[in-house]
């Protein structure tokens, strides 16, 4: 389902809008390729597509929520290929999430790839900070348990739109592996 632009762009000028998608775009294709080069130092063969409607960080005015890249890992046994949405929360301490987004991720039965304190970097990469980023992904089935275990609420900081928290303490219940920055 398409949202339309009003939605999307919430309380923001279209212009901040513009500039949010640009940066997040950005960060998201440098966390992918972190991704890669992880995957890649643990001897797996990495082949990243693009798969969202868009990922050049422009402004599309009818967008949808299918997960931004197709990921084939192979290694000795063969290759898997998974739908991944990217994802990072700057703290340790929790991740928030917009209900609707997760819905149309189950729908595409994708996986969020998520990076937990990383750290602000919008917009500025090198900030990084790479002791304290972990990764790890959560598969589809745990997104469906997330949703059916927290309760929504309208969340400010999203545009008041409805979102779930997960506190650092529920991780490892969702997360299907941790790993460092290495």
């Amino acid at each position: 389902m398409n949202k339309s632009l009003n939605f999307r762009k919430d309380n923001r000028t279209t212009e901040q809008f513009k500039k949010d998608i640009e940066q997040r775009t950005t960060k998201e294709r440098f966390l992918i390729n972190l991704f890669k080069e992880i995957a890649e130092k643990e001897g797996y063969g990495v082949v990243i597509k693009d798969n969202g409607i868009d990922n050049t960080g422009k402004l599309i005015e009818k967008s949808d929520c299918r997960p931004d890249f197709e990921v084939t890992l192979v290694d000795f046994l063969g290759a898997d290929t998974y739908l991944y949405e990217v994802k990072n929360s700057p703290v340790s301490s929790m991740w928030t999430f917009k209900v609707y987004q997760l819905e149309e991720y189950l729908k595409y039965k994708s996986h969020i790839l998520i990076f937990w304190s990383t750290g602000y970097i919008d917009g500025h990469h090198d900030r990084l900070n790479k002791e304290t980023t972990r990764w790890g992904v959560i598969p589809t089935g745990k997104i469906k348990e997330m949703l059916k275990n927290h309760k929504a609420y309208n969340e400010p900081s999203f545009g008041n739109k409805k979102c779930i928290r997960i506190y650092e303490k529920d991780f490892s219940k969702y997360v299907l592996r941790v790993g460092k920055i290495t």
